[in-house]
């Protein structure tokens, strides 16, 4: 996943495999060792653990602290033991990352005010519009990373290439989660037409692939 990423981000990555969306979840803990054990069985090098917020949501900016927390030392020897017990070489670099779902461009930037601290201490800045003006604000956010894209559901918005290629120059990566190809049909359907777009949008190129990377 890490071919056009940013080399900003590139360079916190090291060598090998990267998995950017380990959904980091605080209250359960369980679940993040259980991700972070099968990432590096499968011979992953790097993993981002991922917070993901609403701008709107008066909590987000607890939920953006949180994100920061630590690994729990004893989960994370547990997962490393698992892996190795597997026969995978028990190595694992992580990546905080900032996923901030929003629709309208006024709401994230009082979100990214409130909170620029926090922000900044994030290695990945994801950004994932809702609405066409929402897209073109990501596109144009010099501090944003990533732009993920949930393109299984019939499209709300077009992506214009303006926007596209505004994103491309500042150096912005976009996310395709394509687990939404793999259910049923309407939505195998609405991702490959929506995919086609956004590619036609890049001019061919550009796209960073996520199998579960904006849920």
């Amino acid at each position: 996943q890490s071919s056009h990423l940013p080399a900003r981000v590139c360079a916190r990555m090291g060598g090998g495999w990267t998995d950017l969306g380990v959904r980091a979840d605080p209250d359960n803990p369980h679940a993040l060792r259980e991700h972070l054990a099968t990432a590096v069985a499968l011979g992953y090098a790097t993993v981002a653990t991922d917070m993901r917020v609403d701008a709107g949501d008066k909590a987000a900016g607890r939920e953006i602290a949180r994100g920061l927390d630590p690994i729990d030392p004893a989960a994370l020897a547990s997962a490393l033991a698992d892996a190795s017990a597997r026969g995978a070489r028990p190595v694992l670099n992580r990546l905080t990352r900032l996923t901030i779902r929003f629709g309208e461009p006024g709401e994230l930037q009082a979100l990214l005010n409130a909170h620029d601290r926090l922000v900044r201490a994030y290695d990945i800045l994801a950004l994932e519009p809702t609405t066409e003006r929402a897209l073109a604000s990501a596109c144009a956010n010099r501090r944003c990373d990533v732009i993920a894209l949930a393109l299984g559901a019939r499209a709300t918005f077009r992506l214009r290439a303006g926007a596209v290629r505004a994103a491309a120059s500042n150096g912005i990566a976009f996310e395709v989660a394509y687990v939404s190809a793999l259910m049923e049909t309407t939505a195998r359907r609405n991702f490959f037409a929506n995919a086609a777009n956004l590619v036609r949008a890049c001019g061919g190129g550009g796209d960073a692939g996520a199998p579960d990377g904006v849920g």
